[in-house]
């Protein structure tokens, strides 16, 4: 196996010598990134639409809030994004008959097409990122990206 980075670059430099979470996830998500982004840019996809895509997809209809909040996003980020994504056609707005200031958003034809590529490239990707790993060190890796995340819920 290769080594490609210093561990010594992922501990906290604290007296605990504790690794460096943010350091190392960061290297980890920007690596996952740049090659999606990569994979992706022939088809004019780009990175931050597949979370919302992909809630769309699960939830059928939503708000910005409530995508905001299921992705991480903030407001203001998520209303630029949607924004785009209109105007790119991915996705459709509309105003809610029983409350004219709540907006649905839903996936378009164009959308669904685009999740479907976009899925296809992140289990390219993945399969590629998760080489030499057994179903077992993929699971418990899973449940510890879950634990951290949760500990770090406010």
């Amino acid at each position: 196996m290769t080594k490609v980075l210093d561990r010594t670059l992922f501990t906290s430099g604290g007296s605990k010598k504790l690794p460096s979470l943010g350091f190392l996830l960061g290297f980890l998500s920007r690596g996952i990134s740049t090659r999606f982004c990569r994979m992706t840019a022939p088809y004019g996809i780009r990175p931050a639409q597949f979370p919302v895509l992909k809630c769309l997809d699960k939830l059928g209809t939503s708000t910005q809030k409530e995508l905001s909040e299921l992705c991480g996003i903030e407001q203001p980020s998520m209303a630029v994004t949607l924004r785009k994504m209109e105007k790119e056609g991915l996705i459709v707005r509309s105003v809610d008959p029983v409350d004219a200031r709540r907006h649905p958003v839903t996936l378009s034809k164009e959308g669904r097409a685009k999740l479907r590529h976009m899925y296809a490239v992140a289990d390219e990707l993945y399969a590629k990122a998760l080489e030499g790993f057994s179903p077992e060190e993929i699971e418990a890796f899973t449940q510890m990206c879950e634990r951290l995340i949760n500990n770090l819920k406010e």
